[in-house]
């Protein structure tokens, strides 16, 4: 029978000797042995597998391969996602010193600046002591706005007869003369306008009227049908100030620490929603808001208390965003052309009227205004951004010069294309991105 022979029965020739102490060399070895795989059959029998280095490169070497394709891959797929343009624009901008004295027209004519007025309105009441109660009679007054629509000035006396159209009748304070219509350079026909104090006939809250348009019915009473239907008159702020009843007698220092009370809280009210409420594409300066009040009939409110009402009106001129920057920009840059322009920050200009009294003026009765503007704007040449990424659309990347060409509003641009291989701009609209600068 073949005997069979385990691992620990190989013993190394002569070993009945003693061994002498092995070199620093054979030690060094012997504390670093290869590493083979050992496999041990059913019966016993030990093997040792010696792997082959030529195997071992090869797996090494795709492996590589393999790393280096999936990070090709990972690189295309992420410019894939990433693909798109970046075009940074620098506009033309200017910074002028600005401090200057400018008037503004309800209707301006050719070169003057514009303006529209916004108006709010708030109610607030308090209650306070009464020490008796009055009759008091008083007539609305107010101020309209006549036009005449004939060639002829015509001339209206004092106390002549306004009409609303529900027959509630109002007259001027002092004669008027009231210039003819005329044409403008497109052939419109433009009425000629003069303003006019007026009281109520009668006393009385009903004659407390919102804007509404009058008629002169002495012109049909007498035949002048035309004049009739050609002269007429609006109020654009109400009539106020009719009443016609008892009103409470209120000690005059309570009755004034109440209304300033009350005019406080109006003020801030209506202040909180200008901004809310102010047209879009229109320019308004906080320190440009008027105020003025008015004080309502007081009701009976309790045993000796009575509840006291104010009213609020709140004015202010506002400005289009666009004319407003061209005329600034006209008045403080050389050279200027009249190009679109915006005013890139509104709070590096201090606006003040130029009348102290202004601030307390009805504007709604007046046609003009001074008020100067102090400090340093930023003015911006605009373009059109839609119009831009159109032009670049599937346009070459070396076409950016030449498309810019087409914008004088532009002084310089970068583009920026992913991935970085691609020759021109993406053929998507959502794909280019349009960043403006006002870095030099």
């Amino acid at each position: 029978m073949e005997k069979k022979w385990n691992l620990q029965d190989i013993r190394p020739a002569g070993g009945g000797r003693k061994r002498s102490r092995p070199s620093q060399r054979e030690m060094n070895v012997e504390s670093a042995p290869e590493k083979r795989p050992v496999t041990e059959d059913d019966d016993g029998t030990v093997r040792l597998t010696i792997e082959n280095g030529t195997e071992k490169k090869r797996r090494s070497f795709w492996t590589i391969i393999v790393a280096v394709l999936l990070f090709v891959v990972a690189v295309f797929g992420a410019s894939f996602l990433l693909r798109g343009a970046e075009v940074t624009v620098y506009p033309k901008h200017r910074e002028p010193n600005l401090n200057a004295t400018f008037t503004a027209y309800r209707t301006p004519q050719v070169g003057e600046l514009s303006y529209e007025l916004m108006v709010l309105e708030a109610d607030g009441e308090r209650q306070v002591s009464a020490t008796g109660e009055e009759e008091v009679t008083e007539q609305a007054t107010g101020e309209i706005e006549i036009y005449n629509e004939t060639a002829n000035t015509e001339r209206l006396i004092k106390n002549t007869r306004f009409a609303s159209s529900d027959g509630k009748v109002f007259r001027i304070t002092e004669s008027v003369v009231v210039p003819g219509a005329h044409k403008n350079a497109e052939g419109e026909l433009i009425a000629g306008t003069i303003r006019a104090e007026v009281f109520a006939d009668e006393p009385g809250e009903e004659y407390n009227l919102a804007p509404t348009t009058f008629t002169i019915p002495g012109y049909k009473e007498n035949g002048f049908t035309e004049l009739y239907e050609k002269l007429y008159a609006k109020n654009t702020v109400p009539f106020t100030g009719g009443f016609n009843g008892p009103k409470f007698i209120i000690d005059d220092a309570e009755l004034e620490t109440a209304k300033q009370a009350l005019h406080n809280e109006l003020r801030d009210a209506l202040l909180s929603r200008v901004d809310g409420e102010k047209p879009a594409g229109f320019v308004v300066f906080p320190d440009a808001t008027t105020f003025t009040f008015e004080s309502l009939p007081a009701v009976e409110y309790g045993d000796n208390l009575v509840t006291i009402k104010e009213k609020a009106l709140l004015q202010i001129p506002i400005f289009g965003e666009d004319e407003f920057a061209a005329y600034i920009a006209a008045a403080t840059i050389p050279g200027y052309e009249q190009k679109p322009v915006r005013i890139q920050d509104l709070g590096a200009i201090t606006f003040a009227y130029a009348s102290a009294t202004s601030s307390t003026t009805d504007l709604g009765n007046v046609d003009q205004f001074d008020f100067k503007l102090v400090g340093k704007p930023q003015i911006v040449w605009t373009y059109d951004e839609g119009k831009l990424k159109t032009d670049l659309m599937g346009a070459p990347k070396t076409a950016l010069t030449t498309i810019l060409s087409g914008y004088p509003a532009i002084e310089r641009a970068e583009a920026k294309i992913k991935p970085f291989w691609k020759r021109s701009y993406p053929d998507s609209l959502d794909q280019i991105k349009i960043v403006e600068s006002l870095g030099e």
